[in-house]
């Protein structure tokens, strides 16, 4: 998306020229299906997180009353990281604009909500999973005390720690490349 941009910015030393407005339009095009995809694919994760735990809470599937409570607490952390990210980072589409400037300022304030919205991942996406997760895993602990968690529990525990761990850092990667984006169109602005 920045591809032109940069290039522009790089070229025109201190006096940067707006791309081409094709350019621009592809670029805001570009990365507003690259977001509506993205959150495409949530959207249909969440439907089966959703069915899977909700199948097990409803069916018995999952014996445990304190595991079945974080089945539930796992479905409505999952329907509160929907909400999160329709709110947070929804695709908006670009003005059908004639200039390239119109483009430009909708593009960048995209790309700050997108920014914030990968910063603050932890606390709208990996936070509501948390007490879900924690009560599925550690629920023998709960009811018979810890000695009662087995080495299959501390593995539980380490695999979402490190899955935990992995998402907050792509997404944080993934934020200081958008506030690149962002510092490109800045110098472009001028």
């Amino acid at each position: 998306m920045t591809d032109p941009f940069h290039h522009a910015w790089q070229a025109s030393g201190t006096d940067a020229a707006l791309p081409p407005l094709a350019e621009v339009r592809a670029g805001a095009d570009r990365f507003h299906r690259l977001i509506r995809r993205r959150n495409a694919i949530e959207y249909a994760a969440s439907v089966l997180v959703i069915g899977f735990f909700g199948f097990g809470a409803l069916t018995g599937a999952i014996h445990d009353p304190i595991a079945r409570a974080g089945a539930w607490l796992i479905i409505l952390g999952t329907l509160a990281v929907v909400w999160q990210l329709h709110r947070r980072a929804s695709a908006i589409q670009p003005p059908a604009a004639d200039a390239a400037r119109p483009i430009l300022i909708h593009q960048r304030a995209q790309l700050v909500r997108q920014r914030d919205a990968l910063a603050q991942v932890g606390l709208w996406y990996l936070a509501p999973f948390a007490p879900g997760l924690a009560l599925m895993v550690l629920a023998p602990g709960i009811r018979h005390g810890i000695g009662a968690l087995g080495a299959s529990a501390w593995i539980a525990v380490a695999i979402n720690a490190a899955v935990f761990g992995g998402i907050w850092w792509l997404n944080r990667r993934a934020a200081r490349m958008l506030q690149r984006a962002i510092d490109d169109l800045d110098a472009l602005e001028g």
